[in-house]
């Protein structure tokens, strides 16, 4: 669930959607469904909620709605697909807390084309060379000049 509605893609909006309950025993009045993704993942289904203070996530719907695996330590969180044993997601331990930081793409995610380097690699030079967009990239490994 979220509260952010510009984070979802594929919106489709609800004539009656109904209520969600907190646990201080208001209500919140789910609205619309959309999809969020990091480009890694996507979770289909996420319910839009207007009132809502804080994103929440379901790791049942994570682990049975999607067939991923979630592990907890006491130095944090990983989302790893079953499959591939990919890790799709990291996320630190604070306090008591398992924040994701799940950092959502806007708009149309472009698609990673690097041939030479595996998938994580990918991501890690994506992020060492400050974001720098995945065609660019490509261009380096290809010997191109960017």
């Amino acid at each position: 669930m979220t509260r952010r509605k510009e984070e979802l893609r594929e919106f489709r909006d609800l004539k009656d959607g109904g209520c969600v309950k907190y646990g201080n025993n208001s209500f919140g009045t789910t609205k619309a469904y959309g999809m969020i993704t990091n480009g890694d993942f996507s979770i289909r289904k996420v319910a839009y909620v207007e009132g809502l203070q804080h994103n929440l996530i379901s790791v049942s719907k994570l682990v049975v709605g999607i067939g991923l695996k979630v592990s907890f330590d006491d130095e944090g969180s990983e989302i790893i697909e079953k499959n591939t044993k990919a890790v799709l997601l990291k996320s630190q331990r604070k306090g008591e807390m398992y924040p994701l930081n799940l950092n959502p793409i806007r708009g149309k995610p472009t698609i990673c084309l690097l041939t030479k380097a595996h998938f994580d690699e990918s991501w890690l030079w994506h992020r060492r060379l400050s974001h720098l967009n995945f065609k660019e990239i490509n261009k380096l490994v290809l010997g191109d000049q960017v």
